[in-house]
């Protein structure tokens, strides 16, 4: 019985040494600054049409910096983010209203948790007078939400996510 305690302590000892040595080991100095960017293993380009049917909302013709990607495995429960830039708050309720996402309303910057920031890729974005819409409505499968931002004299910036959720 000695000999298994011992080889279970071994064994939880060198578990924790490997977790613990590469946090202690890195090539680059200082920290990396967060990114809006998806990473290459979790995130692949998609096509708007994939976005648009999913969530049923368009993205108007006057968007600009159009980045669609899909998110985790497209093949279980499909899930797109689809960031760009609107001319104006008009612009911004259309959006919504074309896909008939809901609740076009107001909140707070702090209202908006981390969580939400991840699942829209908003990173450290400084969101300005932010303005959310969001449903999933009876009888679909679909979770639609858009958060908006609007600098002073610059285009409305846009995060969506539209995602199949099994029930």
């Amino acid at each position: 019985m000695n000999a298994t305690m011992t080889a279970r302590g071994v064994t939880s000892v060198l578990a924790a040494l490997f977790m613990v040595l590469p946090v202690g080991c890195s090539r680059d100095e200082g920290v990396s600054e967060p990114t809006t960017e998806p990473t290459a293993d979790a995130t692949a380009a998609a096509d708007p049409g994939d976005f648009e049917a999913l969530s049923g909302a368009e993205i108007p013709d006057s968007a600009e910096s159009v980045d669609i990607f899909s998110v985790g495995d497209a093949d279980t429960f499909p899930t797109y983010v689809a960031t760009f830039t609107l001319p104006d708050e008009e612009e911004a309720a259309a959006f919504c209203a074309s896909g008939d996402i809901g609740n076009y309303r107001a909140v707070s910057a702090g209202a908006l948790t981390e969580e939400e920031h991840e699942r829209h890729f908003i990173g450290d974005a400084e969101l300005i007078d932010p303005i959310r819409c969001t449903s999933v409505k009876q009888g679909e499968n679909v979770d639609r939400s858009a958060v908006f931002s609007f600098p002073e004299g610059e285009r409305v910036s846009v995060w969506a996510v539209t995602e199949e959720i099994g029930w």
